[in-house]
């Protein structure tokens, strides 16, 4: 499913999480099998409609600390 996400009218860190999340593992698609929520449900998070349960947050959390955009190896 192909869906284009809304401009969030104020970034919060739930949302940008989300983003840098979506970044990391690269589609909406992947995200939401990887936080076991439907897409529809992460897009409305994402567009700032709502936040997720804390285990969905702290989940994309973990997945943008230990990706590509995390800043090991920074030093």
């Amino acid at each position: 499913m192909q869906s284009t996400l809304m401009q969030v009218a104020v970034e919060t860190s739930v949302t940008r999480t989300l983003r840098l999340a979506l970044q990391t593992i690269g589609s909406l698609e992947r995200l939401a099998q990887h936080l076991n929520v439907p897409e529809e449900q992460l897009e409305q998070w994402m567009e700032g409609r709502g936040k997720p349960p804390t285990r969905v947050y702290m989940r994309a959390l973990d997945l943008v600390a230990s990706g590509p955009l995390s800043s090991k190896g920074w030093y």
